[in-house]
């Protein structure tokens, strides 16, 4: 988190091996809670990534199984799997909640990354350098 508290959200969309896609910025409110961030954060990847398939599956062929998302916040995931009111995410906004019709229509499988795994947090955090390297050889970038 910077001064302005507003949380980086950042994603990259790998198809086979390659990075394709990608996204490092802050985001448009102050999260309450890294519960709320992470949402907030696999929201806009979820978007990304179905946007990309739509794009493809109109050049090629159409994608049939769901598509994998790895999150490192297991409170997260379980928020997006889960369409219970809640007193202490009532104040996250609607538009935030599309996550979880997407992983309920199986458009999307949400999953758990260790977040020493997570390749995205090069675009999110300061990283010590030899993870940063491991993870933009990983990311395709060198």
């Amino acid at each position: 988190m910077h001064e302005d508290r507003k949380a980086i959200s950042g994603y990259a969309c790998l198809i086979d091996g390659g990075t394709v896609s990608w996204s490092s910025k802050c985001q448009e409110l102050i999260s309450l809670s890294t519960t709320e961030s992470e949402y907030v954060a696999v929201t806009h990847a979820a978007k990304e990534a179905l946007w990309l398939c739509s794009l493809i599956g109109q050049v090629f062929t159409p994608f049939i199984d769901p598509i994998t998302l790895n999150s490192d916040n297991q409170s997260a995931i379980t928020l997006a799997h889960d369409n219970q009111y809640h007193a202490h995410t009532k104040h996250i906004d609607i538009r935030y909640h599309f996550i979880h019709w997407v992983i309920k229509d199986k458009k999307i499988h949400l999953v758990y990354c260790p977040t020493e795994d997570m390749v995205a947090d090069v675009l999110t955090k300061a990283l010590p350098s030899p993870k940063v390297k491991h993870f933009a050889a990983t990311l395709g970038l060198l």
